[in-house]
């Protein structure tokens, strides 16, 4: 019941903003620092939430995507860019336009491994030419430790050991980073995540 509490909770803007901010930077990092490497124009944000990372994009052609009407909402009055309610794998969705960047912020752990592929095999038609998916998710640590019971706690279903997490992109991406990072306070990691870019096979 305390779970089921936790989920509606999180579906509150406010509330999933509150929670994410002390964490989000760091969360970022490992893409940001990819993403100042490159010349990115247009961004597709997957599963963008109540716009958590648009302010990072507020110079770049920024499209964000999110099942959720009230996070939708919450975003288009925050942020400048486009925010669409939709599910990017309904063809119907975004059908004719491509991105440099196409971004997905913990949103696979949301997801079963069926749902995981479907999603990862339709992002190929939205990417330009040169242009590539960045995935940061969490992962399920393989022995009791304090990031794994917060990976447990996690609203989301599907957190995975690194190991399966890799093993479900390179069925559909060429990759060309993936590594894990801790995220915490000092000197205990409160979650492991795992960043990956690549591009669709």
């Amino acid at each position: 019941m305390l779970r089921r509490l936790a989920d509606t909770a999180f579906e509150h803007p406010l509330v999933y903003r509150t929670l994410q901010a002390p964490f989000h930077e760091r969360k970022l990092a490992p893409f940001l620092r990819r993403l100042h490497q490159h010349a990115t124009m247009r961004v597709l944000d997957v599963g963008c939430g109540p716009g958590t990372n648009a302010a990072h994009f507020r110079d770049l052609q920024y499209t964000g995507v999110d099942i959720n009407p009230d996070y939708i909402a919450n975003a288009q009055r925050r942020f400048p860019g486009r925010f669409l309610v939709g599910d990017v794998t309904d063809p119907s969705v975004l059908p004719a336009e491509q991105f440099d960047c196409v971004l997905l912020n913990s949103l696979m752990h949301h997801l079963d491994d069926v749902a995981v592929n479907g999603l990862l095999g339709r992002l190929g038609r939205f990417l330009a030419p040169g242009g590539s998916i960045h995935i940061l998710d969490l992962v399920l640590p393989p022995h009791w430790s304090a990031a794994r019971m917060m990976a447990r706690l996690d609203r989301g279903r599907y957190a995975r050991p690194i190991a399966q997490w890799q093993a479900l992109f390179e069925r559909s991406l060429q990759i060309d980073t993936l590594e894990q990072y801790p995220l915490g306070v000092p000197s205990i990691p409160l979650w492991h995540m795992v960043y990956c870019a690549g591009r669709s096979r």
